[in-house]
């Protein structure tokens, strides 16, 4: 039986949940961004995602510890994949609202397709992702504002904000593409040795950025970095690895198209984010690149 004869109600409901899972993991980075330095929620979410995962691979008989030679491939998508990404987005939150995070958040698979021509034979550039890919750039520049763009004003902190959730756009773009010409290890194995490799990267540089920065945390803001290492750091992925072994990463990538809607939705009802025109604009633009790119013929 093919992956994609195994699409169930049970495999349906845990699409939708990674669906709510990644696209309220924005508003809660707001959250906790209110209380604590950026840098300490990023190596806070990942410390805890890394155990929760590392308990999941103890559990299954996985441990990292008995792949020694892997450590070189977790460090580099540890820090690429997680800590550098995190950093940013958990920075660039404090000037964006949720819902334009997680806007953004959608142009991760137009990288993906640039960066792939480059590094993975099989998956060169045409014609049809070339046009994706050109109606989700003009996507983000409606979104970014097209007045700030031409006038090269790169000095707003909103302006700052965007450019670093793109720059970690980027960044997943490249761990994705690296991570599949390094090749896997066991699921559990693997993600708890990346999670463990980035938070250790993420500690050091939150310590060395803002030694204090934790000063200030509160109760809500704990709980955010709680749901956060827990559920889009640790559930997500053991949610992703089951959909794939089950349906297929094909199917799997279509919350990819959902997660910016989500979390549009969510910005507005949570934090009274208007939706406005170039953001409405730019969300038509985005998923239609991300539909264009994916479409066969079959």
């Amino acid at each position: 039986m093919s992956p994609s004869s195994k699409i169930n109600p049970r495999n349906l409901t845990l699409l939708a949940v990674l669906v709510v899972i990644w696209g309220s993991s924005f508003a809660l980075s707001k959250i906790a961004i209110h209380d604590v330095d950026p840098n300490w929620v990023a190596a806070l979410r990942l410390t805890l995602g890394g155990l929760v995962i590392l308990g999941f691979a103890l559990w299954h008989n996985q441990s990292p510890a008995l792949v020694q030679k892997s450590w070189p491939k977790y460090l580099w998508l540890g820090v690429i994949g997680n800590a550098l990404p995190f950093i940013l987005i958990s920075w660039g939150i404090q000037y964006t609202s949720s819902g334009v995070t997680g806007l953004l958040m959608g142009t991760i698979p137009l990288f993906v397709i640039v960066i792939a021509h480059f590094l993975l034979p099989d998956e060169k550039l045409n014609w049809r992702k070339a046009f994706g890919f050109i109606l989700g750039f003009m996507g983000v520049v409606i979104l970014m504002n097209p007045r700030q763009l031409i006038n090269a004003s790169f000095q707003g902190q909103e302006l700052r904000g965007e450019l670093a959730i793109i720059l970690a756009c980027l960044c997943y773009g490249i761990h994705s593409v690296t991570a599949k010409r390094m090749g896997f290890d066991k699921p559990f194995q693997q993600t708890s040795g990346i999670l463990l490799a980035a938070a250790a990267v993420a500690l050091l540089f939150a310590i060395f950025k803002n030694p204090y920065g934790l000063e200030q945390l509160k109760f809500n803001s704990t709980l955010a970095i709680i749901g956060l290492g827990i559920f889009p750091t640790a559930i997500s992925m053991v949610i992703v690895y089951y959909l794939m072994e089950h349906i297929g990463p094909s199917a799997v990538s279509f919350t990819n198209y959902l997660v910016p809607i989500f979390a549009l939705l969510l910005g507005a009802m949570a934090f009274n984010e208007t939706l406005s025109w170039n953001i409405a604009i730019a969300l038509l633009c985005i998923l239609a690149g991300i539909a264009v790119t994916s479409f066969s013929r079959r």
